[in-house]
């Protein structure tokens, strides 16, 4: 996080500077525990790109719908918020979309993706299948 805050001016066309993005193939939250590499990704969103700068890499997240929970608090709501995402796929029998990207927003007038961890003030957004 610090590297892609310390160079977001270098980036083109960035829509909202206040607003990042941590983003992992849904994929990876169905892997066993040990079973290979979880991939989590820093990202700010652009309208557009033509010009990517040397070190970073740029990323199309297709639309798609998501189920969505904030996490506001200490640690035990990360858990809280695992656990309603999982409750609001079971109630409502829909999947995540494995084919997808998972999404953690940060707005920085909530919570700076810079904060150290123990309070907590961000949204999940799990794709729908």
């Amino acid at each position: 996080w610090r590297g892609l805050a310390s160079r977001l001016g270098e980036i083109e066309n960035v829509v909202d500077p206040g607003v990042f993005f941590g983003v992992v193939p849904e994929a990876d939250h169905h892997k066993l525990e040990g079973q290979g590499s979880y991939t989590y990704l820093c990202c700010a969103r652009v309208r557009s790109g033509r010009s990517v700068p040397k070190g970073m890499e740029s990323l199309i997240v297709p639309a798609q719908r998501y189920a969505q929970v904030t996490v506001r608090g200490g640690t035990a709501e990360l858990t809280k918020a695992t656990i309603e995402l999982a409750r609001f796929f079971a109630q409502n029998a829909v999947t995540p979309n494995k084919k997808a990207y998972g999404l953690e927003r940060f707005d920085e007038k909530r919570q700076s993706v810079l904060a150290p961890p123990g309070r907590y003030d961000y949204d999940v957004l799990r794709p729908l299948a």
